[in-house]
């Protein structure tokens, strides 16, 4: 064999062999302990732990209650975290954002404070009650007048009712719609949302801005994924709620974010 054909034979078998390669890497596992994130509850006074207090997700409605240890874990929360409300009967009412990520696993510890006891104002019963911070403060807006307000008494008339039924029927300047199988609180004054408020839309868009014990909880900018759907929210857990159908009569404290499209605070109930 000549020393051109060996070479020409010798390429050709490099052409047809396949290139080496390595073993495939494995996937990247995915560290989910996260999920599990802790949450520990302890009396303001004695440093106790507090067992039985209900945790739950303001936007599902969804909850878990402490144990003796005064835990709970917060697995129930959606990725990314929600607004939690913490109570108690005999505790102040506690309502704080959580964040639900990898880059967010540290327990959290929060302190209960007992509720402040105050004397009844009906002098045939001399028995003491509890007002949580959020009702004085709703108390204090209703005295101004100047939004329009459902009280606990009318919230326990209603609570076999759904909250979005309770309040369309008792807020004028809101209205309810249906999108995607939720229904939301738009402005029944203003149809469309928009730089000038002006725009055609085909379904009803200036959603409410909402407020729980005196958080924000969405407003527009948050975009619709983020907004309550409150025909899945329940009266059961709220004791009164006020509106407010423009930026000019909200109380001190209010952002007037989204205003033109109404605000509305809700405030939780303590039992």
């Amino acid at each position: 064999m000549s020393l051109s054909l060996a070479v020409a034979l010798a390429t050709g078998v490099q052409a047809q062999t396949p290139p080496a390669t390595g073993t495939p890497s494995a996937p990247a596992k995915v560290n989910y302990a996260y999920r599990y994130r802790l949450l520990g509850v302890y009396d303001a006074m004695s440093g106790e732990p507090v067992e039985g207090v209900e945790v739950a997700d303001v936007l599902s409605g969804t909850k878990a209650l402490t144990t003796k240890t005064g835990t709970v874990s917060l697995l129930f929360l959606p990725d990314g975290g929600s607004l939690v409300r913490l109570r108690k009967l005999g505790y102040e009412v506690q309502t704080m954002t959580v964040a639900i990520s990898p880059a967010d696993t540290a327990p959290i510890t929060v302190v209960l404070v007992p509720a402040t006891q105050l004397p009844t104002v009906v002098v045939t019963d001399s028995a003491p009650h509890y007002i949580s911070p959020g009702l004085r403060t709703f108390a204090d807006h209703r005295k101004t007048g100047m939004g329009q307000y459902v009280t606990e008494t009318e919230f326990r008339k209603g609570d076999n009712r759904t909250l979005a039924n309770l309040l369309s029927g008792r807020l004028s300047g809101l209205q309810t719609v249906n999108r995607r199988s939720a229904t939301y609180l738009v402005s029944s004054r203003v149809q469309c949302s928009g730089p000038a408020l002006m725009a055609k839309c085909s379904s009803p868009n200036c959603f409410v801005t909402v407020y729980v014990d005196g958080v924000r909880t969405f407003d527009a900018s948050m975009g619709l994924q983020s907004a309550p759907d409150f025909a899945h929210l329940s009266p059961v857990e709220y004791a009164a709620a006020e509106f407010y159908a423009g930026s000019s009569t909200l109380p001190d404290g209010i952002s007037p974010t989204n205003s033109s499209c109404g605000t509305l605070l809700l405030w939780t109930r303590e039992r």
